[in-house]
């Protein structure tokens, strides 16, 4: 079940989070973690231990416990659902949107998270390629519905698309991608399979190897 951080200090919400986006780096030492938090103290530290949110070891590594794993779950889904919606339904470039996704996931519950979710077609990353924690709504989504955002090699011989979002955690390729055109909302149309994909994007037809168009994730233009 998971357990609400509403009514945690705004300081314990934040470690929590650094901490888990270093643990996702192996970075998790209370060095790092004194470095991304902007407000830490010893008491905050001492709280958390004393609530079983985290714990620090000898060499001052610190791990989240699970109430704190959970609790950290929650405000990073938040946080990478509000990059994706700010980037691909709003239109914001991927720098500018960190800093106003951590004032928008303040504001969301975790229902309307799921609905986000759902409006995206449970993206898997956020828009700077870190996962993004799955929900309910993801595992639902995967038993039950078609789904609504898939990867273009799933596209049919001539079916249209717009796409999503791009889900290579290499920079170089995203950045090879972009300056192709391949970018969110820019339409998209699968012309061939064999013996390479070809993509025509906007007006130009662009040829890739199958295993970079599973990286390119779409919004299908025909209902389900």
């Amino acid at each position: 079940m998971n357990v609400s951080n509403r009514k945690l200090p705004e300081e314990m919400v934040e470690v929590l989070e650094a901490t888990w986006a270093l643990e996702e780096k192996g970075e998790a030492s209370l060095d790092s973690i004194t470095r991304r938090a902007s407000v830490l103290s010893p008491e905050i530290l001492q709280a958390m231990q004393g609530k079983a949110l985290i714990e620090i070891d000898s060499s001052n590594r610190v791990s989240l416990l699970p109430r704190g794993r959970d609790l950290a779950r929650q405000v990073i889904r938040r946080h990478r659902l509000a990059e994706r919606l700010l980037c691909d339904a709003l239109g914001m470039e991927v720098e500018d949107s960190e800093a106003p996704a951590c004032e928008f996931e303040h504001l969301i519950e975790e229902g309307i998270a799921d609905s986000i979710c759902t409006l995206l077609g449970h993206p898997r990353y956020c828009p700077h390629n870190r996962p993004i924690p799955q929900g309910e709504c993801c595992r639902q989504a995967r038993e039950e519905l078609h789904p609504i955002v898939v990867p273009c090699n799933q596209l049919e011989l001539g079916e249209s698309a717009r796409i999503a979002y791009l889900c290579a955690r290499e920079h170089n390729l995203l950045a090879k991608l972009s300056s192709l055109g391949i970018t969110p909302g820019a339409p998209l149309k699968l012309l061939q399979r064999w013996p390479t994909f070809v993509l025509q994007c906007d007006e130009t037809e662009i040829a890739l190897e199958e295993e970079v168009a599973r990286n390119i994730y779409v919004w299908q233009s025909r209902q389900n």
